[in-house]
């Protein structure tokens, strides 16, 4: 008997949970009064959706629904703010209209705007003796400041961090890799802007943790850099030679040299250059010999085939070819043949000049 009372607890507790989560009061904030006291405007962002079941949805369904509705409205409530901030100010005029990379600059900025607004809770509710939905959703102005100050302070390093890496890929003269980090440093400044116009927007009277300078001084670095990069002129090089028919490495160096004299840089990326420039070597003994003394001075040539292919005309520019003939004063025909592939360099540059530099 006793043993039969004790399972009949058990059971019992079994199913007081299920009555609870049937009786479970609903949420304060059903009330526009109290949401009015509790959540004041300017305190917090917040908006209230109720909704029935769509056909084939069920509860959760339904609640998920709501919920997102409601954290859409309230981020469209501070789009809205931000939007007036926005309007008042024009970025790009503050640094002059020779910004080569707006589209980069402008397509993380409607990213950036697009994104979800961080820190906004929600909550839902489900009345089933009326079979109906409820969801809230809000966000107090100060947790977006503090949560949007940590972010200008962290971008702003990645910023710094980015413009440093860039100095030093300038100077090691890959100037394609910085044009490539700096393009990318775009999208945190991007951030750092979004973050400031919240703040702007939803703490007017408070300018802390927004460092303005000091974006201000990097964001005009950072433009500067881009210009200076999208001046040069990027060239993806290939070259094939060989003296004598052994594989050797003359003449690309000598073509490297000139071509970062005037002030073109290289690229690994053939998409990233603005020339793709395809060179082959080989070289031919000549059949004339000069004795001198007790020696005779031999003689090679270098026959230089050129191609220039423009990525911006989307097609060859220059097809050309030239010879070279080396200065003498070498005992052997693989002596001659690399003076010659060596001294070709100037020469294949003669013929391409009008083609990069015109452009």
């Amino acid at each position: 008997m006793r043993k039969n009372i004790a399972i009949f607890i058990l059971v019992l507790m079994g199913c007081i949970p299920l009555s609870l989560s049937a009786q479970t009061p609903p949420p304060a904030w059903l009330s526009p009064a109290v949401r009015e006291m509790e959540y004041p405007t300017d305190t917090y962002f917040s908006e209230f959706t109720e909704g029935n079941l769509h056909p084939n949805e069920n509860i959760s369904a339904l609640l998920d629904r709501l919920k997102s509705d409601a954290k859409r409205g309230a981020a469209g409530s501070i789009r809205t703010l931000i939007n007036s901030v926005v309007e008042k100010t024009d970025r790009q005029d503050a640094y002059g209209h020779d910004f080569r990379f707006s589209s980069v600059y402008q397509d993380y900025t409607r990213q950036i705007v697009n994104a979800d607004i961080v820190g906004i809770h929600t909550e839902s509710y489900y009345n089933e003796g009326r079979k109906w939905g409820y969801a809230f959703a809000y966000v107090r102005r100060t947790e977006l400041a503090t949560y949007y100050r940590a972010q200008i302070a962290l971008q702003l390093r990645q910023l710094e961090n980015a413009l440093a890496l860039s100095t030093t890929l300038v100077n090691d003269g890959e100037k394609a890799q910085a044009r490539k980090v700096c393009e990318e440093a775009l999208q945190p400044l991007t951030q750092i802007e979004f973050a400031q116009d919240l703040l702007t927007a939803v703490c007017p009277d408070d300018t802390t943790g927004m460092q303005l300078p000091q974006l201000f001084r990097l964001k005009k670095e950072l433009f500067q850099t881009l210009v200076s990069l999208g001046q040069s002129i990027y060239i993806y090089l290939q070259c094939s030679e060989s003296n004598f028919g052994q594989p050797v490495r003359i003449l690309e160096p000598e073509m490297k040299r000139i071509l970062a004299k005037e002030q073109c840089s290289f690229t690994e990326d053939p998409d990233e250059a603005d020339f793709i420039i395809t060179i082959t070597a080989s070289t031919r003994q000549h059949e004339g010999n000069v004795a001198f003394g007790d020696g005779t001075f031999k003689f090679s040539y270098a026959d230089i085939e050129i191609e220039v292919y423009s990525n911006c005309k989307k097609r060859q520019v220059y097809n050309g070819s030239v010879t070279v003939k080396n200065n003498g004063d070498v005992a052997t025909y693989e002596s001659a043949g690399r003076n010659a592939l060596k001294l070709s360099a100037s020469k294949v540059w003669d013929e391409m000049k009008p083609w990069i530099q015109g452009q």
